[in-house]
């Protein structure tokens, strides 16, 4: 393999790996945007404790903490924001009902776009037939000319 070749390929591993770092990082901003609407607070890992726990508990995970007083939520961030997102029931409650929501919402759109789809006289194959499937020997459509 020439050396031209090998650089070539190890960008373009490095051009992958910065997109799936960008998606990751998408996500977990996604994520933490769904549990700050639903009431949980964010606080800096700037303490000695909350750096402990920030440390300890699984990353980018919402981790049930149970204490005497009450029961938390705490999603740990040490990637973006080196921060805790915490909540208690009620904000938990309230993020459960926000997803289900959006999980709802996007079933609509998908189902809304299938509707469409059907109506402008796409299937599964588009309009254009079945190709490879039931067509001629060459895997052509019937109505193909040639």
């Amino acid at each position: 393999m020439t050396r031209f070749a090998r650089l070539g390929g190890m960008a373009g591993l490095g051009l992958l790996l910065a997109a799936c770092a960008q998606f990751r990082d998408s996500d977990t901003r996604l994520t933490e945007n769904h549990l700050f609407t639903a009431g949980f607070k964010m606080m800096e890992a700037n303490t000695p404790e909350r750096q402990g726990m920030l440390n300890g508990l699984a990353p980018e995970t919402l981790t049930r903490v149970p204490r005497p007083e009450a029961v938390y939520y705490i999603y740990a961030d040490p990637d973006i924001c080196s921060c805790l997102y915490v909540g208690r029931e009620a904000e938990f409650d309230k993020l459960q009902a926000l997803l289900r929501e959006r999980q709802d919402s996007d079933r609509r759109m998908i189902a809304r776009e299938l509707e469409q789809d059907q109506r402008l006289g796409w299937g599964p194959t588009g309009p254009w037939g079945n190709w490879g499937m039931g067509g001629n020997s060459a895997g052509r459509p019937d109505w193909d000319p040639q």
